[in-house]
Formats: C-alpha cells, structure tokens, sequence
C-alpha cells in the first residue's frame, strides 16, 4: 500500500514539473494578402494591387519585399513608402510611432505584353511591434493573366477600300537573343549583371530551395527558359538561363550557385545583426542633437524627473564629438549602461538605454537596468514570459495549487484510514 502510494505522488509531482517548466511563448502571427479586381487584363492598361498585412496583434512596423514578373508587368506608383522596380519592390514602413492591427499599401502597375505574372511576397520579410519583437508571416500569391487587345471591328467599303500592298516576300526573324536585365532575389551575385557577360557567381542562404528571377529581353518575341532550378543543393549549382532568339538563336547565361549551410547562414546572421547594432551616427540639426541607427532620434531633456528611475541624475557622453545629455546613476557614474530620453519621428520622447561598450539604443523596459543595479550579467537575462502569454502562466500556477490541495487531501484521508485500522486492533486485543 505504501509502495502504491509512493508511486502515485511521484507520478503527480512529474506531471506538475512538466507543467511548470517554463518556455517560450509562440511570437505573435501576421497574414500579408495581395489581392485585385483584375486578374485578367489586356496589354497597355493599368491595374492596382492591393498588399493587406493584418495582424490579431497590434503591430508598428512593415518591410518587405514584393516580387514580380517584369517581363509581364511595370511598376508605376506606390507611395512614399514604396520603391524599386524591375521586379523587385521594397515597402518600408518603419520608424511608426503608433499600432496598429492592419497597414494596407497600393501598387499600380501596367500591364507590357501578353502572358502570365505573379505578384508574391519575398524572403525578406519584418513585421515589428514598438517593442522590437518579429512577428511569423504567411503570405499568398496573386496571378494575373494579360492578353493582346482587341482589334477594333467594323466594315469596310469595297469601293474606297485601300488595296493590300503586294507581298515583298518572308520578313527576317530577329536574331536578338540577349538579356536587357536580370535580377535574383538572393545574397549577392558577382559581377553586375551585364547583357554580354555570360557568367555569374550567386549566394543565397540555406533556406532557398529556388531562386527568384526577375528579367527582361531585349527582344520581346525571345523565349526565356531556366534550367536547373527546381531543388538547389547545399553548396554549388548549375543554374542556366537560356535565352531563344525569334530566328533560334540561342544564348546561354551560367549562374554558378552556391547555398550556404545553415550553420554559415546562422553564423552570417549573427555578424550582420552585430554590424547594424554598431553602425550609427550622430550629428547636429538647427541646434538639436540626432541619433541616426535604424530609425532617426532627437536627444530631448527630461522635463518632468518623475519619469527617472530612483537614483539617477542627468549627465552627459561624449559621442563622435558631440556632448549628448544622458542620464547615469548617481551612486556609479561610469557605469556601462545609461539612460537617453530620445524622440523618434512623429512620435512622445521616451526613455532608451545606451550601452557605452557596444554603441546601441534601445528602448528602455526597466528589466535590464534592474539586472546591473542588481550586479548581474545582462547578456544572461532572458524573459520566458512575455504579457501575450500571462495568461498561460498563471492558469499552470493554478493549476499547480489544485494538485498541491488534492495530494495534501489524499495523503490526510490515507493516514486517518491508517489510524482507524490501528484502533480497531487495539481494541480487539484482549490484554
């Protein structure tokens, strides 16, 4: 019966550990969505797609890139916050100063020539709350088809009817098989794309599988046809882009591909992430100081000390010359780790956190100021539980009380079953 019961405690506390170990909450999801109300259209007109980036969760920033099939299509207009062109479109819009659950961004294309595009969302893809956490993003893919317009009808009078000129005999076929433009969705191709250079070395990371062309022929009855790029392979591919004259000429362009690893790809991404982090600058406006790092910030003082953590008094920091107010705590003016009230385009100053070591800001939540007053390490610091999964944390805290209460009320119900037993054998005893 002991052994029994022994089991059955052991098997409830492992249940609970596994309940209580803590993890990660799954970041917050977005859906972009192209979307237009011709998907089929003839050559020379205009049309508009429409890219919806929604969310459940409220969100600040978008860049993405857009890709398309130039040799079908023309970029014409997007606003502000869209640029590029030959098949390759960049939306930034960062630096927002508010949230939202939604940003909608218009492209206006024209339609060059029969056949069929593909408007779709490219690798390259960041959606950012104010306090800096990605979002996952799923995407689709709209198609459209463009046909040849319409030859005007109508009749004609036999009598002033202008006769046909006589035949001069098969007109030549053009022998232009070269490229006008060509551009890859990838990390870098070498040289620069020239029509009569026939060789190419392209990088792209371990998570592409194909790549994405964007290109255009010099003569538009050329055929294009890509080879080799159904599945690429860890480290070198022979892609080849065989260009088919309207006379069968043929040209061909080698592009040696080569797919890194993932973990020279982790690796990359970690030196780019450091190198971004790093590069800022910082310079004087009409007598105002700015921060330039991946958003734009002028250095403002605190008005009111109230919004100050305990203990700290304004100072200032030398930075590329210029004297920066800055706010340090009183009792460990040299510390690594200061405060900045910095404000952004658009948006109320808030305070951020510069770190003299490595040359960053960001903005201050109080967590890791907390850790240094506290002589801790920040690089260790780690938060398992963001406020999107609160929720979940104390319904496992509750959870773990109710069991605790259960077994505390099995373990008092076996010991009076236990005491009762010991009793009646006392009282049968005849002494």
């Amino acid at each position: 019966m002991k052994r029994r019961i022994l089991y059955g405690i052991m098997l409830i506390v492992s249940v609970l550990g596994l309940f209580l170990i803590p993890g990660e909450v799954q970041a917050a999801s977005a859906i972009v969505e192209f979307t237009t109300g011709t998907p089929a259209l003839s050559a020379g007109s205009e049309f508009t797609v429409v890219c919806r980036v929604t969310s459940s969760e409220v969100f600040s920033d978008v860049e993405m890139k857009v890709l398309y099939d130039a040799s079908i299509m023309e970029f014409v207009s997007g606003g502000n916050k869209v640029s590029g062109g030959d098949g390759i479109l960049q939306i930034s819009s960062t630096g927002n100063g508010d949230e939202v659950k939604k940003r909608t961004y218009s492209l206006r294309f024209k339609a060059l020539k029969a056949g069929t595009g593909a408007i779709e969302m490219g690798k390259k893809m960041a959606v950012k709350n104010l306090e800096g956490d990605s979002f996952s993003v799923s995407a689709n893919r709209v198609t459209l088809t463009v046909t040849e317009p319409e030859v005007g009808g109508g009749t004609t009078d036999p009598v002033s009817a202008t006769p046909a000129p006589a035949s001069t005999g098969t007109p030549s076929l053009s022998t232009n098989n070269k490229l006008k433009s060509l551009r890859l969705d990838c990390l870098s191709m070498t040289p620069k794309f020239d029509t009569n250079v026939l060789e190419y070395t392209v990088k792209v990371d371990c998570d592409t599988n194909l790549l994405y062309f964007n290109y255009v022929a010099a003569n538009n009855k050329a055929a294009v046809r890509i080879k080799n790029n159904e599945e690429l392979l860890l480290g070198e591919n022979d892609v080849r882009i065989v260009v088919t004259a309207e006379s069968g000429d043929k040209r061909v362009y080698k592009l040696k591909v080569i797919k890194e690893s993932e973990a020279e790809t982790r690796v990359r991404e970690q030196q780019e992430k450091g190198k971004s982090d790093i590069n800022f600058s910082v310079y004087e406006k009409e007598g105002s100081i700015y921060i330039q790092n991946q958003y734009q910030f002028q250095v403002v003082d605190v008005k009111d000390d109230s919004i100050l953590p305990s203990g700290y008094v304004k100072t200032s920091v030398d930075l590329e010359g210029k004297n920066v107010t800055a706010y340090t705590m009183e009792n460990d003016l040299d510390n690594n780790y200061l405060l900045m009230y910095l404000k952004g385009a658009g948006t109320e100053p808030v305070l951020y956190q510069y770190d003299r070591m490595e040359r960053t800001v960001q903005r201050y939540t109080g967590t890791m100021t907390q850790k240094v007053n506290k002589g801790g390490n920040v690089a260790q610091e780690k938060e398992f539980m963001p406020k999107t999964g609160a929720w979940l944390y104390a319904a496992l805290v509750s959870m773990a009380v109710i069991i605790l209460i259960l077994l505390i009320v099995i373990l008092n119900m076996v010991l009076r079953r236990k005491l009762g037993r010991g009793k009646r054998v006392l009282d049968d005893m005849d002494f």
